[in-house]
């Protein structure tokens, strides 16, 4: 038999100042059902008055928490406490059972081996558990009570925060074991939203979950931390991320902002990856590559596949003539039109009549992706037969076409420049009682676009001022006039910037640009082009005398 007594070990060392003693106390009974913990129907009661929850005590009870602070993240707790009720008995072993609540809500029972020498305090121990968080607002972690059970003395000990002890044999009375109480041990916290990020629309696109090239990705944050904040594309680890980023600005936690997929982007499963400060989020989205279309014919009858098409809407399927033009007319058979799913894969069938049996050179599927101008047409085509009739027997007239297609990838250069190498020299003054200037010109800079894509770029300049080691020139006495010159092989219209001087050291004045949209008739950006400026600078009457030393730093964008 299993008792708890007046009597036990004295407290070895100072409580931490966060422990409390729990209200309440402990009971020893006999259950009725073994197998329920929570049975609150003794069988038989040994306790007649509480027992406290360490004797001579205090009982000393720490409970804490850790980890994670946002919604849908882990949180773990901890109470450590420093010895349990008194075992009057002789030495005994057996399962405690420690439970919990967050907010009222209960968390699964912890379970733990335990023993106690006879007429000995149960030692203390640590218990560690975790939950995760389904909501914001304060979080309060709470110990509702403890069970010691003792299956070879077919004796409970409950204890928890219901301060009355009294027994009515053999099962009634209002007790810890009959009618258990939370107790006042518990601590808090404030969980958080979690950072969240989500694409709300892609340009020329139905679906959020697929873009290709040049097409815009608009997105929106919540609870993300304020400030500048920027987006790109990435690989699934957040990794190898594609040269286009776009900036944009969170305030009270939310934001909103677009990204260019670009020119070039890697293509297949990919991550929208957002950052502000140190909260980053990776939004899952699906880069589509150039469209496929591949075709099966039995006589005219022909069936057709395709990958990589804009999700969830039509593409249109038919017949065309052999080249010129390319892509080549088409053929008086109507076309059908198929809607591609949710990937962007589509598959029908579409027959060739008889009549154009013999002029069809290409079964093709197209759509228009983007209204332009210019429009952008997604056209994927394959060859209608590989072979063909000229002359049928003996006639002397009749001929026929095949057509090998040609495919060729164009590869985006890079936008650099480069400039003439040595210093800008100044012409020199001679101080005579008067305010005097001094001139010069830039080393020519040759800005090369080689992207063939429809991006501009901006050169701008900016002036740290001369120095001589004692005495300086401030930046505002420096003043440009620019000068751009497009090469052979740019149409481009490049815009030099507005002469003036320069207001300080941190001012960039613009230099040379193409704007978007500024392109030749070829509708793409490209080219050479030689930036120049000429210098006036500002010479005081009473300057000191000297070598002056300064930079002007060219930054392409």
């Amino acid at each position: 038999m299993t008792t708890v007594v007046a009597g036990g070990l004295a407290v070895l060392g100072a409580a931490p100042a966060s422990a409390a003693t729990p209200t309440g106390g402990c009971w020893v009974y006999s259950p009725t059902t073994p197998s329920n913990i929570e049975d609150t129907v003794p069988a038989s009661q040994t306790s007649s008055t509480l027992a406290p929850w360490a004797n001579p005590g205090p009982a000393d009870y720490t409970l804490t928490s850790s980890g994670s602070n946002a919604v849908g993240g882990t949180r773990n707790f901890s109470m450590t406490f420093n010895e349990g009720p008194t075992n009057g008995g002789p030495p005994a072993s057996g399962t405690v059972y420690y439970y919990f609540s967050v907010n009222g809500t209960n968390l699964p029972a912890i379970s733990k081996a335990f023993s106690a020498g006879g007429a000995a305090p149960i030692p203390g121990d640590t218990i560690n558990g975790s939950y995760n968080i389904t909501a914001a607002g304060t979080q309060n972690i709470v110990l509702r009570k403890v069970y010691y059970d003792i299956p070879s003395f077919l004796t409970r000990v409950a204890c928890n925060g219901q301060a009355t002890g009294v027994r009515i044999n053999p099962s009634g009375g209002v007790n810890p074991a009959t009618t258990p109480v939370d107790t006042n041990i518990t601590t808090s916290f404030t969980a958080v939203n979690a950072p969240a990020a989500s694409i709300t629309a892609v340009s020329n696109q139905t679906v959020t979950t697929h873009a290709r090239r040049n097409d815009v990705i608009s997105f929106s944050v919540t609870d993300f931390t304020d400030g500048s904040a920027s987006a790109q594309l990435c690989d699934s680890a957040g990794n190898n991320c594609d040269t286009g980023t776009s900036s944009f600005t969170v305030t009270g936690g939310a934001g909103t902002g677009t990204l260019n997929v670009g020119a070039s982007p890697t293509t297949g499963s990919r991550r929208l990856k957002v950052t502000s400060g140190a909260d980053t989020r990776l939004v899952p989205i699906t880069i589509l590559a150039n469209v496929t279309f591949n075709i099966t014919a039995t006589g005219n009858n022909v069936t057709f596949s395709g990958s990589n098409w804009d999700p969830n809407q039509s593409v249109s399927v038919g017949g065309y003539l052999a080249p010129p033009p390319i892509p080549p007319n088409p053929t008086s058979d109507a076309p059908t039109t198929v809607t591609a799913d949710s990937t962007g894969a589509i598959t029908g069938s579409f027959t060739v009549s008889a009549g154009q049996s013999t002029v069809t050179a290409f079964i093709g599927a197209s759509r228009i992706h983007a209204n332009g101008p210019p429009p952008t047409v997604l056209f994927a085509s394959q060859s209608f037969g590989d072979a063909c009739v000229a002359k049928v027997g003996t006639a002397t007239t009749g001929s026929c076409s095949l057509v090998e297609t040609v495919n060729l990838t164009v590869n985006a250069g890079d936008l650099k420049m480069s400039k003439v190498s040595g210093p800008v020299v100044m012409s020199a003054v001679t101080l005579d009682g008067t305010a005097t200037t001094s001139s010069g010109s830039l080393q020519d800079v040759t800005v090369k676009d080689y992207r063939g894509g429809t991006l501009g770029w901006s050169l701008v300049g900016r002036f740290s001022g001369l120095s001589n080691g004692g005495f300086s020139i401030t930046p505002d006495k420096l003043t440009w006039a620019p000068t751009c010159t497009a090469g052979g092989n740019n149409n481009d219209t490049v815009t030099a910037g507005a002469g003036g001087a320069f207001a300080d050291s941190a001012t960039a004045l613009p230099l040379c640009s193409v704007v978007a949209g500024g392109f030749g008739a070829d509708g793409t950006s490209g080219g050479d082009t030689v930036a120049d400026a000429g210098l006036t600078l500002a010479v005081a009457a009473n300057q000191a005398a000297g070598s002056y030393t300064g930079t002007i730093t060219l930054t392409l964008s």
